[in-house]
């Protein structure tokens, strides 16, 4: 069975038996306070708390978490690029000009709110998706009544991402047995075979999937038997006081 770095890391870190309302308490407030503080420092601060929880408190590996945050930096980067030029009219004072692209003082302190605001949410996210399984998130969900066919339409889409990646292992190692990537043309031919065999699979599995809950009955949710877990009041009150102290130094600071 295939298994993802993430999940793995959101079954074994320490806060595995915690509430899910304690982490998203926190996860949250953090990713609030990171999308609406303009202020770098805030967000700095939003950065290295959420990074500390996660490595320190969580003991989520720091490998899986690193590459969690970092997933969309590309993006991140290239928001932040556009936003420190400006095209048209060269601007007085700009620090930088090349033809009608300008880079100016204003721009570069747009860009650098950006970028802090995105990896400190980024790392919040991460956060929570690092030490929260999906089970329990969905269980979260039904409990906030969100209507229970977007959450069957998540739970499907989960469960199928490790059946399509098993049939992307399987294939793959088929068409390298058969020297399928040994030159250009073999793996541009391999790869759009491995493509159709997952799409085939895809459509047969949820076909097999329908026809099987239709056989039982199955026309009501797919609950599953979720665990007890009570609420810790001190971590709760620790969060509470943490973001309500990052809230007042990013309204001082503005």
């Amino acid at each position: 069975m295939a298994r993802l770095a993430i999940d793995d890391a959101a079954w074994g870190n320490r806060w595995r038996q915690r509430s899910t309302a304690e982490k998203a308490l926190l996860a949250l407030g953090l990713l609030v306070l990171a999308v609406t503080s303009r202020e770098v420092v805030t967000g700095a601060a939003v950065l290295v708390l959420a990074v500390g929880c996660a490595l320190v408190g969580a003991r989520v590996p720091w490998r899986t978490y690193l590459r969690v945050v970092l997933a969309p930096l590309s993006f991140v980067v290239l928001g932040a690029a556009s936003v420190a030029v400006t095209v048209g009219a060269r601007p007085d004072g700009a620090l930088l000009a090349l033809g009608p692209v300008a880079v100016t003082d204003g721009t570069l302190t747009t860009a650098g709110q950006v970028l802090a605001r995105a990896l400190a949410a980024t790392s919040a996210m991460a956060l929570l998706a690092t030490t929260t399984p999906v089970s329990d998130l969905l269980t979260g969900m039904r409990r906030l009544r969100v209507p229970e066919v977007v959450v069957d339409v998540a739970e499907v889409m989960y469960r199928f991402v490790f059946l399509l990646l098993d049939t992307v292992a399987t294939v793959r190692e088929a068409q390298t047995a058969r020297l399928g990537y040994a030159t250009g043309p073999a793996a541009r031919r391999s790869l759009g075979m491995l493509g159709s065999a997952v799409l085939r699979q895809a459509w047969t599995r949820a076909q097999r999937l329908d026809a099987g809950l239709a056989g039982r009955g199955g026309s009501g949710p797919l609950r599953t038997l979720p665990a007890l877990r009570p609420v810790s009041v001190p971590f709760v009150a620790v969060t509470c006081t943490g973001l309500v102290a990052l809230t007042a130094a990013s309204v001082v600071l503005a």
